[in-house]
């Protein structure tokens, strides 16, 4: 789930516009030091997966720009629109361009080998120094895939973009720990109710991302797939703050954390999903941390996993 700011109409809109804007300076200065780019000789070469209009990683491009390093970034977003906008945002900043950009999903683009990517221009023609997958992995897998392999989807997206990573080079992922979180709590609960069929799925989707990411087991499967390299993981955790003003407005933002993890932006939206997730924010918000601020805004934590993999020479 993304963090925005809005337009400023009323007392209401403000305290909204602040409490987003702070989540979005806080979300850019954890990626800037993670990323840790302004050390990297140009040209910078990065590639955004599901790197949606640019809107998250725009403020670190301008920073980079300020330093005067040449950036080329390539991009795989599946709507056409975002990507578009994505690359208008590329030609407006100054020392950066584009290498490649591809059009499909991702679970297309690791399906693909390194010749057909390179037939459809979609393959970097460069390792990349820095791999992103912002808020991104939640769309791998839907609950409702037959045959269902969570494990599997995961292993191969990663491995993917391994693949480009040059040796030295950083794999950044963030992801939120839905598990114990209202969103997570919430989407779990859904599917008990409304799918309960598919509820076992839903339980392995959050124990791999668990298992694999949380954890750091990745490392492991990385390593056992290119034993020449040594993959070395950190990660993070960090509690940003969701302000809104009304229930009805949480619970909207938790029902879009269940569309991630029910669906996979694959099926059509379902008004069930959004109802319950507004009751379920009115009768058990408050088991996770959902209260009233001194302004009157409705809060919430939302805990987000800051994921490093790190590609070295295995010596």
């Amino acid at each position: 789930m993304k963090i925005s700011g809005t337009v400023a109409r009323g007392p209401s809109d403000k305290r909204k516009y602040e409490g987003s804007r702070n989540a979005c300076q806080s979300i850019e200065t954890k990626l800037w030091d993670i990323l840790n780019q302004s050390e990297i000789p140009s040209p910078v070469r990065i590639m955004d997966f599901g790197g949606g209009d640019g809107e998250t990683m725009a403020p670190i491009y301008r920073k980079l720009d300020a330093f005067n390093k040449q950036m080329i970034i390539s991009v795989e977003e599946p709507h056409e629109d975002s990507l578009r906008k994505y690359k208008e945002l590329i030609d407006n900043t100054s020392m950066t361009c584009i290498d490649i950009t591809y059009s499909g999903p991702f679970q297309d683009y690791y399906g693909h080998t390194l010749e057909d990517l390179r037939v459809m221009n979609a393959y970097p023609q460069h390792l990349q120094d820095r791999v992103l997958a912002l808020h991104v992995l939640y769309h791998l897998t839907s609950i409702f895939d037959d045959p269902f392999d969570p494990y599997e989807n995961m292993k191969q997206a990663i491995s993917a973009m391994y693949t480009i990573l040059k040796p030295g080079g950083q794999m950044i992922i963030v992801l939120e720990k839905n598990e114990f979180c209202l969103i997570g709590a919430a989407s779990l609960k859904c599917s008990e109710v409304l799918f309960p069929h598919k509820t076992k799925n839903h339980k392995l989707l959050f124990e791999v991302w668990k298992k694999l990411l949380f954890n750091g087991g990745i490392a492991d499967v990385l390593n056992a797939s290119f034993p020449m390299f040594k993959a070395s993981v950190q990660q993070e955790e960090v509690v940003h703050n969701v302000v809104l003003p009304t229930l009805e407005e949480i619970g909207i933002a938790v029902s879009i954390g269940c569309l991630h993890g029910l669906f996979a932006d694959q099926s059509p939206f379902d008004q069930r999903i959004l109802q319950f997730c507004v009751d379920y924010v009115k009768s058990d918000g408050y088991k996770h941390g959902l209260y009233l601020n001194s302004e009157g805004m409705w809060c919430f934590p939302l805990n987000t996993y800051y994921i490093t993999i790190q590609k070295n020479t295995n010596e």
